[in-house]
């Protein structure tokens, strides 16, 4: 009998972890997800081998309509955005980042940023998960 028993326990031990938890909602899902922030808005996102350029482009669009509406909708505070473009023709880009942050904030960007990839994270996770078994 102690060796059925022993059996039971090893197949026990030795079965997949009954995980419903998504792989956003860890630890590491969240530092990841900070990460991955950061590196879209650096242009410098990879998941699972390959450079991220869709939700690069989208986060490029939802800038520029950002800063488009809050121009048409007159909160161009200062002139912000000529301040932005006549600084970065003159090649002065200290002031340009200043008079940008007028238009929009770097919390409103990664704002946007973490909209985009967070739904990447399981497709994330999957990857690590695939190079540990393969």
């Amino acid at each position: 009998m102690s060796a059925a028993l022993d059996l039971l326990q090893w197949r026990h031990d030795m079965a997949e972890p009954e995980c419903d938890t998504k792989f956003i909602d860890t630890t590491e899902g969240q530092n990841w997800l900070a990460g991955a922030v950061d590196d879209l808005i650096e242009d410098t996102l990879y998941v699972a081998g390959k450079r991220v350029s869709e939700q690069v482009m989208q986060l490029e669009s939802a800038l520029a309509e950002h800063v488009a509406a809050k121009y048409s909708a007159g909160e161009d505070y200062d002139g912000a955005l000529g301040q932005v473009l006549r600084n970065v023709l003159a090649g002065d880009i200290d002031k340009a980042s200043g008079a940008l942050r007028l238009l929009v904030s770097k919390d409103e960007v990664r704002s946007m940023a973490e909209g985009l990839v967070r739904p990447l994270a399981q497709q994330y996770a999957d990857s690590l998960e695939d190079d540990e078994n393969g």
